[in-house]
């Protein structure tokens, strides 16, 4: 049985995401944002900045690591491909997409996670770390590629708010780091693709649907672009809409003693992760739960940094998912 809330909710969903697709929205150039210098230096010579440049070496011959293995794409990427079944899906409208379904699809977990884009993130890195331009070519022309096989609301790669989410994180730190870089046109895309992003984020927010880390994630990434982007249209809107979302999952979501409710350490890790992140945009209003949820952590933690695995675990992590996953919670290479 729905509720008459989420029937007003889904009657809206369906009908924005197929107005956006008969006309697909723009941002305006009054929409860029002020781009930001990042000061490397602190982080040239660490074993971080080796790690970055090693894996991005990898990278440029389109080996990617990815959920503990290791795909080899070849020249050409196939964005909408599981490499490891050898399965292509097509540019359908997203809900025609039949993601669950492996004989059509594959494993859209697989998919997926190359799209999230963490490992362009990588790339800028290493490009900012050692001001070799090979990185910021190589980053540019897989957006550019990205761009060309996913059009707005078409194919596997926006079946997923969450992927959706991830991918435009990926991007806004991507834009930090390497928009002083894009020429004009670039610039003005990506800033448009992002404004079309948070747009899928709001009609798609999964409310009555993985109300967990799926709904903190998206909620997270459109508070993100609200805040990072304030010039865009619907920027206000978003950062209050889920602010209030992201304040009310934390008190739901996080335990008094700091443990998180999924009894998860590997989600526990990932939350922290995200609530973090949000904590530096606009403080949390209980910071002191939010160090019992790092307390929570380093209680749980092996004194050579390894987690433990208790409960579900779906291998990817909120930024930098590379290196030996027991690893995701150690802070010290950092």
């Amino acid at each position: 049985m729905r509720s008459p809330a989420e029937i007003r909710f889904r009657f809206r969903q369906e009908f924005g995401n197929l107005a956006m697709l008969l006309l697909p929205p723009q941002a305006g150039d009054r929409a860029l944002a002020p781009l930001v210098k990042f000061d490397p230096a602190p982080l040239r010579d660490t074993a971080f900045a080796r790690d970055v440049i090693a894996i991005a070496d990898s990278l440029l011959a389109h080996r990617f690591p990815l959920l503990g293995l290791t795909i080899d794409t070849g020249p050409e990427i196939d964005w909408r491909r599981d490499y490891l079944h050898g399965i292509s899906t097509g540019t359908d409208y997203f809900r025609r997409v039949p993601y669950l379904d492996f004989a059509q699809a594959g494993d859209h977990k697989v998919v997926w996670e190359l799209n999230r884009h963490q490992h362009l993130l990588l790339l800028a890195q290493a490009y900012t770390l050692s001001g070799r331009r090979v990185y910021l070519d190589e980053a540019f022309r897989q957006l550019e590629s990205w761009l060309d096989a996913n059009p707005f609301l078409r194919g596997i790669n926006w079946a997923s708010a969450l992927e959706v989410a991830m991918r435009a994180l990926s991007w806004i730190w991507i834009f930090h780091f390497l928009g002083p870089g894009m020429d004009d046109t670039f610039r003005r895309e990506i800033v448009m693709e992002l404004y079309r992003h948070g747009l899928h984020l709001e009609y798609n927010l999964s409310l009555y649907f993985s109300p967990n880390t799926h709904l903190l994630g998206e909620a997270l990434a459109l508070h993100a672009i609200g805040r990072l982007f304030p010039n865009f249209p619907r920027s206000s809107a978003w950062r209050k809409m889920a602010r209030r979302i992201l304040v009310e999952e934390f008190s739901k979501q996080v335990h008094a003693d700091g443990g998180y409710f999924e009894q998860s350490t590997y989600y526990h890790v990932y939350a922290l992760d995200m609530f973090l992140f949000h904590h530096l945009l606009e403080p949390l209003p209980d910071p002191d739960r939010l160090r019992s949820m790092a307390e929570f952590l380093a209680a749980v933690i092996a004194p050579d940094g390894t987690l433990p695995f208790l409960g579900d675990d779906d291998g990817g992590r909120f930024f930098y998912p590379f290196g030996p996953r027991g690893g995701f919670a150690d802070a010290r290479p950092f």
